[in-house]
C-alpha cells in the first residue's frame, strides 16, 4: 500500500469530522430562541454562550500552537472526538444555566484541539499537496455549515424538541469516534510516517506576536470571524423579528450566508492569481455592502437571504486567503502562523456574540447587525497598512 493509499482513510475521516463540527457551529443560532425561553436569558445572557466555548478554545488552540510540532496529533485529535462526543450528548440534558456552560467550556476546548490539529494533520501527510486537501477540508467545514439550520428547522419541525437536535449529532460523533480510532489502529502508522524538519533556528509562536505584519493579519482575522460570530448567533432570530418569515426563511437567511461561502472558496485560486489577495479581501468586503445594507432595512425575508449570501460570497475567501497570506512569509512556522491567526479569530468569536447580544438588549438585533457593517468598513482601512498588491 502506498502512502496515497494509506492516508485516504484519515483524511476521510477527517473530512467527516470537520462535517459534522460546521453543523454544529451553525445550529446555535436558530436555537438560540429555544435556549432563551428555556433558561430565562437576555440576548447579551445568550450570546455569552458561544462566547464561553470560544474563551475555553482559545486556551486550547494556544497550547497547540505552543506544542503542536511535538504532540501526538493524532491522540490528541482523538481526544479532542470523544470531548466533542461527549458534550453534544450533554448539551440537550444540562437542568440548569450554570451546567450548560461547564459544557459549551468544556465543548470549545474539544473542537479547538481537532479543528487545529486536523489542519496540522492534513498539512503533514499530504506534504506538497496540502493546499488541495486543506482546501477540502474547509469546504466540508462549510456543506456542514450550511446544513446545520436547515438540520435544526427539519427536525424542529418535525416536532423533535430542541434538546434532541444536540442528541442526535452526538450519535453521528460517536460514529466518527469509532471510525478514527479504527482507522489509527489499521492505518495510523501508515499515514504520517513523514516527520516535519524544524529549523533548530526559527521563529516560534511568542515571536510572531512581535511582528507588526502578522498583527495586521491578525487583526483581519478579528474582525472577519467577529462577523461570523455575529451572524451564526443572531441572523435566524434577527431574519424572524424583521421579516417575520417563519422558521424555515429565518433559518435559510443564515445558511444562504455559508453558501456564498461555500461557493466564494471554490473560487479561491483562480482569483488569487488574478486580483491578488489583498485586493480581493479589500474590495470584497467593501462590495458586499451594497446588497446586505439595504437587506438589512427593507424588512423583505427574500432580500435579506440574498443579502446574506452576497455579503457570504464577497467574504468567504478572507481565511485562506489570510492564511496563504501568513504562511508564505514565514513557510517553515505553519503551524504556528495558523494558531496565531486563530487566537485573534477566536477571541473575536468569543467577544462579538457577547457584544453584539449586549447591543441588542439596549438597541434591538438591528444594532447586531450594524456592527456587522462596522466591522466591515474597518477591515477595509485595515488592509490599506499591508503592503504591496499581489505578493507579499
Amino acid at each position: 500500500m502506498n502512502s496515497k493509499e494509506s492516508s485516504l482513510p484519515i483524511t476521510l475521516v477527517l473530512y467527516l469530522l470537520l462535517f459534522v463540527y460546521g453543523m454544529s457551529f451553525t445550529m446555535i443560532g436558530p436555537l438560540m430562541p429555544d435556549f432563551l425561553q428555556r433558561y430565562g436569558l437576555k440576548l447579551a445572557e445568550g450570546g455569552t454562550i458561544v462566547s464561553i466555548q470560544n474563551v475555553s478554545g482559545l486556551a486550547a488552540i494556544i497550547f497547540c500552537g505552543l506544542f503542536g510540532d511535538r504532540l501526538n496529533k493524532k491522540g490528541f485529535i482523538a481526544i479532542g472526538i470523544g470531548l466533542f462526543m461527549i458534550t453534544l450528548l450533554g448539551i440537550g440534558t444540562a437542568p440548569s444555566f450554570g451546567l450548560l456552560m461547564a459544557i459549551f467550556f468544556v465543548f470549545g476546548i474539544g473542537t479547538r484541539i481537532f479543528d487545529t490539529l486536523s489542519n496540522a494533520l492534513i498539512s503533514d501527510i499530504h506534504g506538497v499537496k496540502r493546499s488541495l486537501y486543506l482546501n477540502l477540508l474547509h469546504t466540508f467545514f462549510g456543506l456542514g455549515a450550511f446544513l446545520g439550520p436547515l438540520f435544526v428547522f427539519y427536525l424542529t419541525d418535525s416536532g423533535v424538541t430542541w434538546n434532541k437536535t444536540f442528541l442526535y449529532l452526538g450519535f453521528a460523533a460517536i460514529v466518527i469516534f469509532v471510525l478514527f480510532l479504527a482507522v489509527l489502529m489499521t492505518h495510523g502508522k501508515k499515514s504520517c510516517t513523514e516527520k516535519t524538519k524544524i529549523p533548530e533556528k526559527s521563529i516560534g509562536l511568542v515571536e510572531l506576536f512581535t511582528r507588526p505584519r502578522m498583527w495586521i493579519l491578525g487583526l483581519i482575522i478579528f474582525i472577519h470571524m467577529g462577523v461570523q460570530g455575529v451572524l451564526n448567533t443572531w441572523m435566524p432570530l434577527f431574519a424572524d423579528a424583521s421579516t417575520n418569515s417563519g422558521a424555515f426563511m429565518s433559518s435559510f437567511a443564515l445558511s444562504a450566508f455559508w453558501i456564498g461561502i461555500i461557493l466564494s472558496r471554490s473560487l479561491v485560486s483562480r482569483l488569487s492569481e488574478r486580483f491578488g489577495e489583498i485586493f480581493m479581501i479589500r474590495w470584497g468586503g467593501l462590495l458586499s455592502l451594497i446588497v446586505f445594507i439595504p437587506a438589512l432595512f427593507l424588512g423583505n425575508a427574500l432580500l435579506l437571504t440574498l443579502g446574506s449570501g452576497f455579503l457570504g460570497l464577497c467574504i468567504g475567501f478572507t481565511i485562506p486567503y489570510v492564511m496563504s497570506i501568513g504562511c508564505g512569509w514565514y513557510p517553515e512556522k505553519s503551524a504556528a502562523v495558523t494558531s496565531m491567526l486563530l487566537i485573534f479569530g477566536y477571541f473575536s468569536v468569543a467577544l462579538y456574540p457577547w457584544i453584539s447580544g449586549l447591543l441588542g438588549d439596549y438597541f434591538g438585533l438591528i444594532a447586531a447587525m450594524i456592527l456587522v457593517i462596522v466591522s466591515q468598513l474597518v477591515l477595509f482601512v485595515i488592509t490599506w497598512f499591508l503592503p504591496g498588491r499581489r505578493l507579499i
